[in-house]
């Protein structure tokens, strides 16, 4: 299949090529920089730029993929946090333009999202039949995204939103900045450490978007969690015990809020997502507890 990506050159975007070349799909990576040399099964075609005209050099698109978006790392300043809601609403408008200029329409429109658009909860289960919430910037952030879709999904073009949670990988993502401290003798509890945390191993959130490519009566929300989320304390206490090392340094949540700002949410606080259409549809899961994905990807 031909199948164009756009934010390809990311953390989930680099696993997920990999994935889909080692199938033998040809993968079209929008990007705003050419690329220098080009890769078997792998062409670039410049996108949001001075005199882009994607739509000229794509041909036809059996799978859109829209994974692109500004970082969410980092301190949230009011134009930080605008740059990363208008990037990914940008996103969706370029995307829908230049599928509506293709004679022939993709199949299948996948979206990234987050789970954050459940809002944040201690004692709550969410699965992709629950209402989203309007109560911090990540959720209305990430319920804007998926609105957006709504105009590509117009078009009778099957649209799919994956609602990522924390995706740990050895070469990007938040693992490397999470387990650092342990590295140096100062892991520890994060705030209370009761909060939730929702996670998914790379390998598995590309088997998913494979999974929903193959899947025809697949659409909508679909949340990209491993089935078993944990708290945030049992997450620290298990790279404790997979890098052999202490987990005894408390590290309060004032202290993280003086240093992040508003983007401590993103540790402080988080939800239980339960990745219900994938256990239902089927999809078997490589990495099923916290300590099989830190396994392969600390040891």
């Amino acid at each position: 299949m031909n199948i164009a990506i756009a934010g390809g050159t990311g953390f989930i975007g680099k696993h997920l090529i990999k994935a889909l070349t080692a199938g033998g799909h040809h993968v079209y990576i929008l990007s705003r920089k050419p690329a220098e040399t080009e890769q078997k099964n792998i062409s670039y075609v410049l996108w949001q730029n001075d005199g882009a005209l994607p739509e000229r050099e794509l041909p036809e698109i059996e799978v859109w993929i829209n994974l692109a978006g500004a970082t969410i790392f980092g301190r949230w300043t009011e134009k930080t946090k605008a740059d990363i809601l208008q990037s990914r609403l940008q996103s969706v408008k370029e995307s829908a333009r230049i599928i509506q200029e293709q004679k022939v329409k993709p199949n299948v429109y996948i979206q990234g999202s987050a789970v954050g658009i459940y809002g944040t909860s201690a004692d709550k289960t969410f699965t992709e039949t629950s209402s989203v919430s309007d109560g911090d910037f990540l959720s209305r952030t990430a319920a804007a995204w998926e609105k957006e879709a709504k105009q590509i999904e117009a078009l009778g073009i099957r649209t799919i939103c994956m609602r990522f949670g924390v995706v740990l990988g050895k070469d990007g993502g938040a693992l490397s900045k999470m387990a650092l401290p342990y590295q140096w003798f100062a892991g520890g509890r994060i705030g209370s450490g009761r909060q939730w945390m929702s996670w998914i191993h790379i390998d598995d959130a590309a088997g998913i978007i494979q999974s929903a490519i193959q899947n025809s009566h697949l659409s909508g929300p679909v949340n990209v969690t491993a089935p078993n989320p944990v708290r945030m304390e049992t997450f620290g206490k298990t790279v404790a015990k997979v890098k052999n090392r202490p987990h005894w340094l408390h590290v309060p949540g004032f202290a993280l809020k003086t240093v992040l700002g508003e983007m401590s949410l993103l540790i402080l606080k988080g939800q239980r997502a339960i990745p219900e259409k994938s256990l239902s549809n089927g999809y078997h899961f490589r990495y099923q507890t916290i300590e099989d994905a830190l396994l392969d990807l600390l040891v």
